[in-house]
């Protein structure tokens, strides 16, 4: 096991369906980010930003930024395994970073996530901090985290180089 995936503060895991394979025969660039988003939205859960919590104070997080950085192809019935890391976070916004394995260990892809906590209690959406417990799993997510950094890829502007 990778000192990354030891040092997650949330996994996941999936497995690719006959829905997530393209017309290429392998798991379409769609699905990549469906099982980052699920990664994501099962942390949210673990964080105590779960569907009570969002249908109390009609809070929830936005996606503010995302990259898919893809490694290696992978079809139907391939076992997933996901690891999320908090690389940053602050009153309101979170930075995670995500990896996607093979059950072999193999990166198949990774990804990088700013989200902003927003509620939309007056109907009209709007940054929010975090409550205090929520910011308490992000701290712990940052400090463990420190051990990863730096990742090399996630500090690549995207585009086509000289």
């Amino acid at each position: 096991m990778s000192d990354r995936r030891a040092a997650a503060s949330f996994t996941w895991a999936e497995t690719v369906g006959p829905d997530w394979v393209d017309y290429n025969g392998h798991m379409g660039d769609f699905a990549y980010a469906i099982a980052f988003s699920q990664t994501v939205t099962a942390y949210m859960e673990f964080i105590g930003l779960d569907e009570a919590y969002r249908e109390k104070t009609a809070a929830t997080l936005y996606t503010l930024d995302l990259r898919i950085g893809y490694r290696r192809e992978c079809h139907e019935g391939t076992a997933l395994q996901l690891t999320l890391h908090v690389l940053a976070a602050d009153a309101k916004r979170v930075h995670l970073y995500l990896e996607m394995h093979d059950a072999e260990g193999t990166l198949l892809a990774w990804n990088e996530q700013v989200l902003l906590h927003v509620t939309r209690a007056s109907g009209t959406p709007k940054a929010s901090s975090f409550p205090d417990e929520t910011r308490a799993h992000l701290a712990n997510g940052v400090s463990a985290a420190s051990a990863i950094l730096p990742i090399p890829h996630t500090s690549r502007p995207i585009g086509l180089g000289k």
